[in-house]
């Protein structure tokens, strides 16, 4: 893990990343590695059921009777979601196509793009298509509120809120591989989508804490339970794959980056702890 200021953390975009292109919604370098996806396909040996999934895809709850794998299956398609509808509304107001921002909004928003194409490519290796579904209705006014709210008390809101996401992909990584292992090639697909949301999920944290004060950064760190708690009672798939006593001790402890990054390959960067 790297950390050395702002100006690190756009070297480390621009080399992770290559050039940006706001109008087109491309990062070179991301596109290479789709581009290596698509030529290594990996594929299921048993495809999920495609009504049932189609069927629980807006769904509040899941249908009773799911097994883990559909259920992860879900979770993997409606977790993005809230953070989708925000970067489109932030789109839709422009808030990162002035000339004046730094360079790092745009590569942050591209990112986020691309975190829906990475879990749609965790859902074709079981036949299943990504659809865009709106986030429940109280995300999206905790979505809104973030877009909205001045951009200096913003970063608190996204930094919390990046900070839980970074627990749920990190905790459904982690049961992807334990429900996959007889498959390996796919528990191995599953790793290598997760943990590129993850990287990118740590360095938005970090980004989001060096534009904070340090009563900010407390105000982060007492918001980051209580958004991860949201999200799991929102997301309703979450709660049944991971024993909720545990997600809720983990979210009450420190955030720890350390833990993190155990299991990824990735280099990471935090341009200031939380």
């Amino acid at each position: 893990m790297n950390h050395t200021g702002i100006e690190g953390y756009r070297d480390y975009l621009a080399k992770r990343d290559g050039e940006a292109d706001l109008l087109n919604r491309r990062l070179s370098n991301r596109e290479l590695f789709f581009g290596e996806l698509e030529a290594n396909p990996v594929r299921s040996a048993r495809p999920a059921d495609r009504p049932t999934f189609l069927r629980n895809l807006r769904r509040r709850r899941p249908e009773p009777g799911l097994d883990r794998k559909m259920l992860f299956l879900l979770a993997t398609a409606k977790l993005n979601q809230a953070e989708r509808f925000g970067v489109g509304l932030g789109e839709t107001y422009g808030r990162n196509s002035d000339e004046s921002l730094p360079p790092e909004n745009v590569y942050l928003e591209l990112e986020e793009h691309y975190h829906t194409r990475l879990l749609a490519y965790a859902l074709d290796v079981f036949g299943l298509p990504f659809q865009v579904v709106p986030p429940p209705f109280v995300m999206r006014q905790f979505v809104k509120t973030s877009v909205f709210l001045p951009e200096r008390l913003g970063f608190m809101f996204v930094g919390a809120a990046e900070m839980a996401g970074c627990i749920m992909f990190d905790e459904l990584r982690r049961v992807g591989v334990e429900l996959f292992v007889d498959e390996p090639d796919v528990a191995e697909r599953i790793t290598l989508l997760y943990s590129e949301i993850l990287t990118d999920e740590i360095g938005h944290v970090g980004y989001c804490a060096s534009r904070c004060t340090s009563i900010e950064r407390a105000v982060m760190r007492r918001l980051y339970p209580l958004i991860g708690r949201l999200i799991a009672r929102q997301t309703a798939e979450i709660s049944l794959l991971i024993d909720p006593k545990a997600l809720a001790a983990r979210l009450d402890r420190a955030f720890d980056v350390t833990e993190l990054t155990a299991g990824l390959d990735n280099p990471t960067y935090l341009t200031a702890h939380p």
